[in-house]
């Protein structure tokens, strides 16, 4: 799938992580202090942001865009829509985007729409408020992303535990009508790998029952139950690795913009190898390629816009950037936009 839109951009852009900083030595029953170290040289994560147990992602997504609406001149009465994306949502009933919309005090006549999507969330998420206020003369979408996935691992596994972090971001979208400003997207979805990264129990395909609790230990010796995030990595490995940067190949010969026009690359940050394996096959200067995990780990759809955050003066110096997002369904989707025109707001902690 390819969307293009034409005079819709993102106008401003914040985001929060906790206070609270998970190091490696946390890990240390996990892991030996050699194997420590070369889970730092080459997955790149050192430390990890998880929340109290009492903050949900709804919570981190209500302080991104409170602070986002103290740094930016905007009439919250002129939001048309609320979109909240998340894996970890307050309630299965009702959504979370209603819940924001009253705290945050947003008109009653307002579209409210929840998205449950993972690492690639944010594009698809993104590409959702594009369509929505293109269709409304100067309309404006406040796009929120929010994990706490530290809630639904087990740390017990190796496979899982370390890589994970919690964050949010807040990101307004406005019809502007500028019709020098143009945007593409494309998306990818593979079904039939759905359970390389799942849940089990927990929904009414499988509900929760007594058994859902119990603890296992597969062969490496990761000890998890079936309420807590599970995730083949070596088939997420291949994936990457296979499908991501010929996506983004073909985004940009379909929207006809040459590599080196790209001011910056923008990719989820899955793994630091990852990153610079499709770095390498798109052949693409390593300045270009911004990195950012070190300090926040994976935190699924909620990455992009943290990394967007933690380069704040970079990016907002910049033309012509390309995104891409990749994960769990297995989905996976790229865009490429301005953000010459975007205000991007330093990242807060709470």
């Amino acid at each position: 799938m390819i969307q293009d839109f034409q005079g819709v951009e993102i106008k401003a852009i914040s985001a929060c992580v906790p206070k609270n900083k998970i190091g490696n030595d946390f890990f240390s029953d996990l892991l030996s202090p050699k194997e420590i170290r070369v889970f730092e040289k080459t997955v790149g994560i050192v430390q990890r942001r998880w929340a109290n147990e009492n903050v949900t992602a709804s919570d981190l997504g209500f302080e991104a865009a409170t602070n986002l609406f103290s740094k930016y001149e905007i009439n919250k009465d002129e939001i048309d829509c609320l979109i909240f994306l998340s894996q970890t949502p307050d309630y299965k009933i009702p959504f979370t985007s209603n819940i924001l919309q009253h705290k945050l005090g947003l008109k009653q006549s307002i579209l409210c729409l929840d998205i449950n999507a993972g690492c690639a969330g944010f594009i698809q998420g993104l590409s959702t408020s594009f369509a929505i206020a293109k269709t409304i003369k100067k309309g404006k979408v406040l796009f929120i992303v929010a994990e706490t996935l530290s809630k639904i691992l087990s740390n017990k596994d190796r496979s899982t535990t370390m890589l994970f972090g919690d964050g949010a971001s807040a990101v307004l979208i406005e019809n502007t009508g500028n019709l020098d400003s143009k945007s593409f997207f494309n998306f990818f979805s593979d079904g039939g790998n759905a359970d390389a990264i799942q849940i089990p129990d927990g929904g009414y395909r499988n509900r929760v029952t007594s058994k859902s609790f119990v603890e296992t230990e597969d062969e490496k010796g990761n000890v998890k139950n079936n309420l807590n995030l599970a995730m083949d990595g070596p088939r997420v490995f291949d994936f990457t690795l296979r499908e991501i940067a010929p996506s983004i190949e073909e985004l940009l010969e379909k929207a006809n913009i040459k590599k080196c026009s790209i001011d910056y690359f923008l990719l989820h940050q899955s793994n630091q190898f990852i990153i610079k394996q499709i770095a390498a096959k798109l052949d693409v200067e390593a300045d270009k390629m911004l990195l950012n995990i070190s300090n926040f780990g994976n935190t699924s759809g909620v990455s992009i816009p943290l990394l967007i955050c933690s380069n704040c003066t970079k990016i907002e110096k910049s033309k012509t950037v390309l995104m891409s997002g990749y994960g769990s369904g297995l989905n996976w989707g790229n865009s490429v936009l301005n953000l010459s025109s975007t205000k991007i707001f330093p990242i807060i902690e709470i």
